[in-house]
Order: C-alpha cells, then sequence, then structure tokens
C-alpha cells in the first residue's frame, strides 16, 4: 500500500486509522477477540520454549554458522516448528564468508620478565597475525581519547575499554566493531580489548564494522587482568605487548529456517517476527539468543494450537550468521529485495536477547508509534505487569538492522534482564542457567499478543521513503556509525 506524501492526507490517515485502531482495541480488551484469548491461555498454560532451549544446549551446544553444531541447529529448528504444527516450514540458504576461532596468545613484558595472559581472538580478525608493539591506554576508546593522544596511537597496541568505564553521564558508547575501526584508523597494530565484568569472563564478538576481515589482530582479557595492567602503566611502566593469533576464515553454506502460517483476507501482507538463531562458540549463546529464537518457535506453537487463523500472513524467521556480521538477515533482504516481496513485508520484529518485554521499540515512518501504543493497551490488561513502555530511538546491529535500512518499520522488545545475563553475554558463561523460564513464557504472551493485533488490524502504515529513512536515522545520531560501516548513502 502507498500512503500521500502530503502533511494533510498524513494526518487524516493517521486520524481515520487512530480510530479504527481504537475500537479495535477496545474489542481485544473486552474479549470480541477469541483468538487473541485463546492465544494467551496456550502461550501461558502449555509453554515449550524453554524445554526446547534446555535441550539445545546440551544436546546441540553453541551454534555457530559455519559449523556442524550450526547446521545441526537448523535441522533442529526445522523440525521443532513441524512439531508446532506450522505446515509451511522451509530452508533459505545463502553462502558466506565466516570465521572461526584458531589459537592466540598474548604476552606482556616489561624488559625484565615476560608474562602470557588469558585472552580470546574477536572475530573477523586475520587468519594469521603476529604483532609486538608498545601498549598505550585508550580508556573507553572514544574519539576524545584519540584527540587527546594524538599521534601518540600509530604503530602501538591499544588498550580500550568494552563498555563505558568512569565516563562523564550522558556519554554513548561505541559498539566494539566501531572502536576496533577507530584504532585502525589511527595507526594501531593490535588492540586488547578489556572485559568490564568481574569473575575473569572473556568476551568474544565481532571485531568489523563492515563483515570483512580487519587487518590487525585484536583479542579480549578479563576486567581482572586490565585492571592489573592499568595500575602498571599508571605507576610509569613502559609495558610492550605481543599478540599471536591464527584463525579460519572461508565460505560456509548456511540457512535461514523459515515457518509462515498463512493469513486470510490480507494474506499478501505479511508480519514477519525473527531472531537469530546462531550464537558464539564459547558456550551454548542460550541468552544470545537462545532465549529469542526457541520463543519464537513455541510463539508459532501457540498460534496454531490456537485456532486462530489471522488476516495477514505471519511468518517467524531463525537468521543464522548474525553473530558474524548479519549474514543471514542480509542475504534474507536481498532476496526479498530482488524478488520484489519486500514490498508486502509490512515490518520486522526482532526478538534478540528478550526476556519478559515490558514495552516496545518502534522505527518506522508517521503512525506507527501511534499504532504500536494502542496496540499495547490489551497487553497490560492481560497482565499489568506489562507497562506499555513507548521508546522510538533507532540502534544498530541485530537483524533488524538488515530490514530498517531497507525502509521496511522495525519493533523491538524492551525488556531488562539484569546484569548477571548482560555480563555473560559472547562469553563462557553464557548457559541455560541464566535463563528464567516465565521470562519466555512472557516472550511469547506479550510479542505474540503484538504480532497477533499487528496481523488482525484493520490497516497498517507505510514503509520508510528513502528520504525519510535518511532523516530518521540522521536524527537518531546513527550517520556516522553507518559512515564508519560504509552504509551511509544519503
Amino acid at each position: 500500500m502507498v500512503f500521500p506524501n502530503s502533511g494533510q492526507s498524513r494526518c487524516l490517515w493517521t486520524a481515520c486509522s487512530a480510530l479504527a485502531l481504537s475500537i479495535f482495541s477496545h474489542g481485544v480488551v473486552h474479549g470480541q477477540h477469541p483468538g487473541l484469548t485463546r492465544f494467551e491461555a496456550e502461550a501461558r498454560e502449555n509453554a515449550r520454549g524453554y524445554e526446547w532451549l534446555a535441550w539445545s544446549t546440551t544436546a546441540i551446544g553453541h551454534r555457530l554458522t559455519g559449523s556442524p553444531q550450526g547446521a545441526r541447529a537448523q535441522a533442529v529448528a526445522d523440525s521443532l516448528f513441524r512439531l508446532a504444527g506450522v505446515d509451511r516450514v522451509s530452508q533459505h540458504p545463502f553462502t558466506a564468508q565466516a570465521w572461526a576461532r584458531g589459537t592466540v596468545m598474548l604476552r606482556l613484558t616489561d624488559g625484565a620478565g615476560t608474562e602470557h595472559l588469558a585472552a580470546v581472538a574477536l572475530a573477523q580478525t586475520p587468519d594469521s597475525a603476529d604483532v609486538e608493539g608498545d601498549l598505550v591506554d585508550l580508556g573507553n576508546g572514544l574519539a576524545e581519547q584519540y584527540a587527546q593522544l594524538k599521534d601518540r596511537v600509530a604503530g602501538r597496541v591499544v588498550l580500550m575499554n568494552i563498555g563505558l568505564v568512569d565516563a562523564p553521564k550522558g556519554t554513548g558508547n561505541l559498539h566494539r566493531s566501531e572502536k576496533a575501526a577507530l584504532a585502525i584508523r589511527h595507526g594501531a597494530i593490535g588492540i586488547v580489548f578489556v572485559n568490564n565484568v568481574d569473575g575473569g569472563v572473556l568476551l568474544t564478538g565481532t571485531a568489523s564494522i563492515d563483515g570483512a576481515t580487519i587487518p590487525v589482530p585484536a583479542a579480549c582479557i578479563a576486567s581482572e587482568d586490565g585492571l592489573r595492567i592499568r595500575g602498571r602503566l599508571n605507576a610509569g611502566a613502559s609495558l610492550r605487548v605481543g599478540l599471536r593469533m591464527t584463525n579460519r576464515i572461508g565460505t560456509v553454506q548456511a540457512r535461514n529456517v523459515v515457518a509462515e502460517i498463512p493469513g486470510s483476507d490480507r494474506a499478501h501482507e505479511v508480519v514477519v517476527v525473527g531472531g537469530h538463531l546462531d550464537s558464539w562458540d564459547l558456550a551454548t549463546g542460550a541468552t544470545d539468543n537462545g532465549l529469542g529464537a526457541f520463543s519464537i518457535v513455541d510463539m508459532a506453537r501457540a498460534v496454531v494450537a490456537s485456532g486462530h487463523r489471522p488476516r495477514r500472513t505471519l511468518r517467524f524467521i531463525l537468521f543464522m550468521g548474525e553473530e558474524q556480521g548479519l549474514l543471514g538477515s542480509e542475504a534474507m533482504v536481498a532476496d526479498l529485495k530482488a524478488t520484489g516481496e519486500l514490498e508486502r513485508v509490512r515490518c520486522m520484529i526482532n526478538m534478540d536477547m528478550t526476556g519478559d518485554p515490558f514495552g516496545f521499540g518502534v522505527v518506522g515512518p508517521a503512525g506507527w508509534g501511534p499504532l504500536v501504543d494502542t496496540l499495547m493497551a490489551p497487553i497490560h490488561a492481560m497482565d499489568t505487569a506489562f507497562r506499555m513502555d513507548l521508546k522510538e530511538q533507532a540502534w544498530l546491529h541485530s537483524d533488524h538492522q538488515s530490514f530498517l535500512l531497507a525502509g521496511v518499520p522495525v519493533i523491538n522488545p524492551l525488556c531488562d534482564l539484569g546484569g548477571h545475563v548482560y555480563g555473560c553475554y559472547h562469553s563462557s558463561c553464557d548457559d541455560v542457567h541464566l535463563v528464567d523460564p516465565r521470562d519466555m513464557v512472557n516472550n511469547v504472551r506479550f510479542v505474540g499478543a503484538l504480532l497477533l493485533q499487528l496481523a488482525d488490524a484493520p490497516a497498517l502504515p507505510g514503509h520508510f521513503t528513502e528520504e525519510g529513512l535518511g532523516a530518521r536515522l540522521r536524527a537518531d545520531g546513527l550517520e556516522e556509525k553507518l559512515r564508519m560501516a560504509g552504509q551511509w548513502r544519503w
């Protein structure tokens, strides 16, 4: 559907659709939407998501794209969708360059002795690297630190935090890949990230802002080691770091897993709910993102079991390759563009580390924020623990980005999993003991309720125009980040 560009037409559409949605939502709250009522009961009383996730952590382990475990996860997801009663299940193949961990050695010397530190390599680092250089502390690794150090970075190994430490209130952090890009731009020959979680936890993740292999080695050390090294630097010690690593980079075949529940009178319109199935290889990826992925499968089960047939087609997608650079979602969007089917996708809900949502983040053109705000009322009426928070601020670095940059409105559930979870993502402690089964039940209940209402709404707003998308991304402060990634086209 194409909507007029004039302000008057937009206002008229918004007013009319708001009235229609108000009537629609009033009916849901007062029990006049039997599909939603049955879905809620099914999601709450017969939940299977946690059971499937717990089984996968022992039967599969990690789910790294390109690995045997990743391939098994794809096959299991396909089987679970079918077990859930979904008739239309398929696999979307794609080919990509993928990275796999090899060996890493990090040594620290002060001229009098040498110390070897525990470290893990970050993804998209070179297949072979061996560098040695003086160590310079960049603190949080933001632009202002480079301005202070001027030419002291070139030819040296840099030390920087993954998160923000002792930063002024309101300081915005950068993604680790953006920090790596800045370091490389300023001539660093190696990068040592300090994790900011106590307990010797090592963290991995991609160091590449555009998916390509970066030219320098990058590794992560524990918070305790970083604190000790900084103590020596502050005491005046001159430290040198040797960083050697080998990794494997090559072409892999992978598959996104797709399950579809066809709509009725508006079946040509599609509402997508997706999340990545893959995980890093240091643990089982229970919270990142088994939590979201297996909730999506259970959501499809609950829709089928409720017996409700939505007006619009529901498409459930489990993406592979998110951790290595949004590989699966970018391939999916490229294929949808090529076939012209992307115009049918009305919006995309992304479930990445989603647990017990209390609201939704919405990024879309005029009408999408008020629409979702209206549709949260029936969810709150169903369970007052759902707070109906609404946030309209774009962000990057998950599978919704692939859809957003193509102009598709995106929705992200808002949640707070707690520091014990966020301290373990991408690390060796990301296992099922971190997952509260209730979080997965509420994923299905609350996100599923929004999904069904979107599928049955009288009308949905449109996509971003190219001009409107550029303006929104600029207004939300993403221009520089996208320029760094080579994805700014406005």
